[in-house]
C-alpha cells in the first residue's frame, strides 16, 4: 500500500507566493512556507520566535482578526487516481459536533490537489470531514489549535481497494468495520519527525511507514514521521508519542474513528 504522507506545501519560493497574501514574504524551507525572520530566530510583526530547539515549542499568538485561514488540499492516493475525478466535499466541524451537522465552514467542493482556504475563528480546535465517491471518507484532526493563518496537511484519501491492500502488506486480517488512523509526528516548525514511538490508547494493528510502505517490525517512525493503525475499535482514542533520542513527549490529540473512514492526525511537542 502506497500513501504519500509528506504533505508538502512547496518546492520553491514561487509556490509560497502562489498561496496568497497570508504567505507574503515566505520562503520555502523543508517543503514548508515560513517567514525568513522566523527561521533566523528574529522577531517580526510581533510574532513569537521559533525556538532554537525544534522540540521546545512556544505558543502562537492568537490573531486579532475575526477569522483566520486553515488551508489544505485533499489528494488521491498515488497510482489510484480515478479516470473521471470528482471533487471532494469538505466541512470544518466543531469539536463536539460528532456528525458535523452544523459545520462552522462549508461544505465546499474542492478539486484534488488544489488548496482551499477554510475560514475559522482563531483558536479553532475542531476537525475536517472529507468525502468523495471514489475514496473512503476522511476525518482530519488537528494536533494544535489554529490561532493564525495556517497551511495544513494535504491529506491522501485512498480507495477501498487500496485500503484492503493493507492485509497483504501487513500479513494480518483487516476488518473494514473497524477504524483506520494515519498520523504523523512533527517538530515545532512542522518538519516530519523520525524516531518517535506512538501510543494509541484504543490499540489496533499498528505499523510504521518506511519508504511509504507499512512495516510492522519497526518500533518508531522513519524519516516520514508516519504511523498507521487498522482494526481500531469504533470510539474516540488518544494518540501520544515520545521522541526517543530526546525523551520529548508529543501530543496528546483526540481522534475519533468510524467504520470505512480514515482518520488523520498530527502530534506536536
Amino acid at each position: 500500500m502506497l500513501i504519500d504522507v509528506d504533505g508538502k506545501q512547496c518546492a520553491n519560493d514561487d509556490d509560497c507566493v502562489a498561496l496568497g497574501a497570508a504567505f507574503a514574504g515566505s520562503v520555502c524551507e523543508h517543503a514548508l512556507c515560513v517567514k525568513p525572520a522566523e527561521t533566523a530566530g528574529g522577531e517580526a510583526g510581533g510574532k513569537t520566535d521559533v525556538p532554537s530547539d525544534p522540540l521546545q515549542c512556544t505558543a502562537t499568538e492568537l490573531s486579532s482578526e475575526p477569522l483566520v485561514k486553515y488551508s489544505f488540499a485533499p489528494v488521491f492516493a498515488p497510482g489510484a487516481e480515478p479516470a473521471d475525478p470528482k471533487p471532494f466535499t469538505i466541512k470544518a466541524c466543531g469539536q463536539l459536533d460528532l456528525e458535523c451537522e452544523h459545520p462552522v465552514f462549508g461544505p465546499l467542493d474542492v478539486n484534488a490537489g488544489e488548496p482551499q482556504d477554510f475560514l475559522v475563528k482563531p483558536g479553532f480546535n475542531g476537525y475536517f470531514q472529507i468525502t468523495n465517491p471514489d475514496t473512503i471518507d476522511g476525518l482530519l484532526f488537528l494536533g494544535r489549535v489554529v490561532n493564525q493563518d495556517t497551511m495544513g496537511w494535504n491529506v491522501t484519501l485512498p480507495t477501498p481497494e487500496l485500503v484492503s491492500g493493507l492485509a497483504a502488506a501487513t500479513g494480518e486480517k483487516i476488518d473494514p468495520e473497524l477504524g483506520y488512523i494515519l498520523a504523523v509526528a512533527r517538530d515545532c516548525e512542522g518538519t516530519l519527525l523520525p524516531h518517535v514511538t506512538f501510543n494509541n490508547s484504543q490499540g489496533g494493528l499498528g505499523y510504521y511507514f518506511v519508504s511509504n510502505l507499512p512495516n510492522t517490525t519497526v518500533t518508531e517512525t522513519a524519516v516520514q514521521g508516519a504511523v498507521g493503525y487498522a482494526n481500531v475499535p469504533i470510539s474516540t482514542t488518544t494518540l501520544t508519542g515520545v521522541h526517543n533520542p530526546s525523551g520529548h513527549m508529543l501530543g496528546p490529540v483526540s481522534v475519533r474513528v468510524k467504520p470505512h473512514t480514515l482518520s488523520f492526525a498530527e502530534i506536536w511537542p
